[in-house]
């Protein structure tokens, strides 16, 4: 016989050997070890919260000790944005991992819209379940208000909230698609909803879980229960936030109570920037807006264990990136039949890694109205009184150096003709890509031809 039979004739008993060995190192390596259980993920997203709003990140009159808790036991991203400057198109950003215009979802929706997030759209919910998690959605909805669109068709065994936002109407509180209250009382929205959150965690039936919790506040009009009035330095905003974030408490309390806050990854960040309250930090502009503060919010994580306590990262990220990271930790196949613009962030939030994007974009319904890099945000539209101004048309578009100037003060343009000249060929790119996904956006003023308003639903 050759040689080398020999040769692979012995490695083979060797390894038969060590199987039947208990002392093996080969044989204990192969029979003890069992991957980790898959983590419980919470994602919390606030309406209108604008960056500078949480005492983390320099508000001086609204207290929020139960938000700032979850980035001083985890990690506080100072550069991460909404997916929009506005709801809804934020939301499906946020749980199909898309550019908002990919879905068609660039436009806010109203009480009178009959479309919504596309059923064969991949949502984190239906990703997550598919992979043998419990799901549920508590809160704001704002993505559809009839069968094809309402959450349990869209991945999440359960919801309880409310439709779209609380200056439209009817205004009604859902569990299911059963009204339990109408309209809802929104001085108690928010305890309501950290009840939901705390019997949804207490449940437990053996599966990880996933819960997608949306406030309904700091979004105008501002409610607050008696007991809760007056409590705050910054007004009636201040209160509303701070009775946001004891409901935060509740959940965090529930977490430890029911033995699962190690094993579970718990995000905090907003929709888009503050509206006509609240503080955008330095940051210039605010919702609706095309510069930092429209788009630039808070982002926190705590994954204990996992995520360094006290962690601080100045990379930029989006909230886009959370169904790859979702899918990252959890074993979930991410979608591969359609572009997935958001990109993982377990190792910048665990390691200290770099930010997967060379780009992120901004949108304002169908138009890129910015683009930045690492160090330049180039600005191509903004808004002055009621006129909608095109820089680029104008030959002017404004460039800013993040690093020199967060506040978005002065263009360098002149300065970095190059750096723009990139930035401006990779918008043009990407309009021609999504050239095909333009969409007339629903006019906001009610509808005089018959169209039903509010919710359609079947029982």
């Amino acid at each position: 016989m050759p040689p080398r039979y020999f040769r692979w004739a012995a490695i083979l008993l060797f390894a038969a050997a060590c199987a039947g060995s208990p002392n093996s190192s080969i044989a204990n390596s192969e029979t003890t070890s069992t991957p980790p259980p898959a983590p419980n993920i919470i994602i919390i997203l606030t309406d209108d919260l604008g960056w500078g709003d949480i005492a983390l990140n320099g508000s001086r009159l609204i207290k929020t000790p139960n938000i700032d808790r979850i980035g001083q036991e985890g990690i506080q991203l100072t550069d991460f944005y909404a997916g929009s400057n506005v709801c809804s198109p934020s939301r499906a950003a946020l749980l199909t991992g898309r550019y908002p215009i990919r879905s068609g979802m660039q436009h806010v929706i109203f009480p009178h819209s009959q479309d919504g997030l596309p059923a064969d759209e991949t949502t984190i919910a239906e990703m997550l379940r598919d992979t043998g998690y419990r799901t549920g959605m508590i809160g704001k909805w704002h993505l559809g208000h009839t069968d094809e669109f309402w959450p349990t068709n869209q991945g999440f065994d359960w919801f309880y909230g409310v439709a779209y936002s609380n200056d439209m109407a009817p205004f009604d509180l859902y569990e299911g698609k059963t009204i339990i209250q109408s309209p809802a009382d929104q001085s108690q929205l928010s305890l309501n909803y950290a009840k939901a959150a705390k019997a949804f965690i207490e449940e437990g039936n053996g599966k990880p879980f996933f819960l997608y919790y949306a406030e309904t506040f700091p979004h105008i009009p501002l409610f607050v229960s008696d007991d809760r009035t007056g409590k705050s330095e910054a007004g009636l905003y201040g209160d509303v936030v701070e009775t946001l974030d004891a409901g935060i408490g509740i959940i965090l309390d529930a977490l430890d109570e029911a033995g699962v806050a190690d094993n579970t990854l718990i995000v905090f960040t907003s929709d888009n920037g503050p509206w006509f309250e609240g503080s955008a930090g330095d940051l210039r502009g605010r919702k609706g807006e095309t510069h930092e503060g429209g788009f630039r919010v808070p982002f926190l994580a705590r994954w204990p264990g996992r995520i360094p306590a006290g962690s601080v990262s100045h990379e930029m990220a989006m909230n886009i990136d959370l169904l790859p990271t979702a899918a990252a930790i959890s074993g979930a196949h991410l979608p591969d039949d359609r572009v997935i613009d958001g990109r993982d962030l377990t190792e910048m939030l665990t390691s200290g890694a770099s930010t997967p994007h060379d780009l992120l974009f901004f949108f304002d319904g169908n138009d890129i109205v910015a683009a930045r890099d690492k160090r330049f945000r180039l600005v191509l539209n903004t808004f002055y009184r009621t006129m909608n101004v095109p820089f680029e048309y104008f030959g002017a578009a404004l460039l800013f150096d993040l690093e020199k100037d967060p506040e978005e003060s002065f263009s360098f343009l002149r300065e970095y003709p190059a750096e723009a000249e990139r930035l401006k060929s990779a918008v043009q790119a990407l309009r021609k890509e999504v050239a095909g996904n333009v969409k007339e956006a629903t006019s906001h003023l009610p509808p005089t031809d018959g169209t039903p308003t509010g919710p359609q639903l079947n029982d």
